[in-house]
């Protein structure tokens, strides 16, 4: 856990702020978008004015979730909003290719505050006047968010109840993974006691799902794959699966869990094809293989048994790259000590 003098200092930075850009990574989960609302009706109800602001569309999955802002748009104000901030918050990721379209911008933006949870990072929010609040045996980035709000002498009210608990439930999986210790359950019970309705929460995510979706799942089961002697399990979604889904990239969220239930699977994968032709990897493990350690051998990275990286393509050349790397991973075996299930094996590297 980050130490109470962190969390006063982190507090004291942002208030001294003005007009704070806050932003995450790409392709934005239910914790980024969790931290990101929850940050922002805090900084207001302390006189900022923050700007929560998103590199794409917000996914049609958290449109009318309760407790989220409605985000600005860098691709389209990118200009007005550098120049206009004073400021920078980052939540949920430290790496610059997950802040890809502002990263030219963020190397030299005002000073920035990164609050995060992954052990995979970059040099991002080191210069002079920068901080970090990174804690990576926290189960959610919205757990930090929700330890730092006392320090702002902000109080928990049903709309930043809403918005901390999403970031927490979904990157957990609705506490099914192994990230969901005392401390999460500890927290997440005290935003249920302020407002936060589990069940509204999870209906308004999961039980709304378009019938593309569905069609995209079985699309993408139908190219199930296993291999390694049973402990591999490969997904695979080509363009051509979208195009005949009538689906859409941002519908793959979660999909890689997909196939993590098949007995005597050690790991699963799912490999998307991308419209400019990249491919992007979603690993999970389930016992003992390094999932991140694997996924930064492939420009990757994020947690021991979530994480996932982005190659640049074309499929022919990335696919057989991945598999080569899974194959000979789980060939290995075990290691003597095999790394223990601990509160950072949860959510997936930001955007995988």
């Amino acid at each position: 856990m980050i130490a109470p003098e962190q969390l006063h200092n982190a507090a004291g930075w942002l208030r001294a702020c003005r007009r704070p850009l806050l932003l995450t990574h790409r392709r934005p989960d239910g914790d980024a978008l969790g931290a990101l609302s929850a940050l922002t009706h805090a900084l207001r109800r302390r006189g900022l004015d923050p700007q929560p602001t998103l590199y794409e569309p917000l996914p049609p999955r958290y449109a009318g979730v309760p407790g989220l802002v409605a985000p600005r748009r860098w691709d389209r104000e990118s200009a007005a909003l550098a120049a206009a901030c004073d400021a920078v918050v980052i939540v949920d990721t430290c790496a610059w290719s997950q802040l890809e379209p502002a990263a030219a911008f963020l190397r030299q933006a005002p000073r920035t505050l990164v609050i995060d949870h992954h052990p995979t990072r970059d040099d991002v929010g080191i210069r002079p006047g920068d901080l970090r609040l990174i804690d990576d045996s926290a189960g959610a980035v919205c757990l930090v968010v929700a330890e730092l709000l006392p320090a702002l002498h902000v109080a928990l009210d049903t709309t930043l109840a809403s918005a901390l608990f999403l970031g927490i439930a979904t990157d957990l999986g609705w506490f099914r993974f192994p990230g969901t210790d005392a401390r999460a359950l500890r927290i997440a019970a005290d935003l249920v006691a302020a407002g936060a309705r589990s069940h509204t929460l999870y209906g308004a995510i999961y039980e709304r799902e378009p019938a593309a979706k569905l069609r995209l799942i079985g699309r993408m089961l139908t190219s199930l794959d296993v291999r390694a002697d049973g402990r591999l399990a490969v997904l695979a979604l080509r363009r051509a699966d979208f195009a005949a889904a009538g689906a859409d990239g941002s519908m793959t969220e979660d999909l890689v869990n997909e196939a993590t239930r098949l007995e005597g699977t050690e790991a699963t994968v799912l490999l998307t094809e991308e419209a400019d032709g990249a491919v992007r990897v979603n690993l999970r493990s389930k016992s003992w293989l390094d999932a991140a350690q694997l996924a930064r051998t492939l420009g990757g990275g994020g947690h021991t048994r979530a994480a996932g990286a982005r190659l640049p393509g074309p499929w022919e050349q990335a696919v057989p790259r991945v598999l080569a790397a899974l194959e000979a991973a789980l060939a290995d075996g075990p290691p003597a000590a095999a790394p223990a299930d601990t509160p950072e094996q949860s959510g997936p590297r930001p955007g995988a």
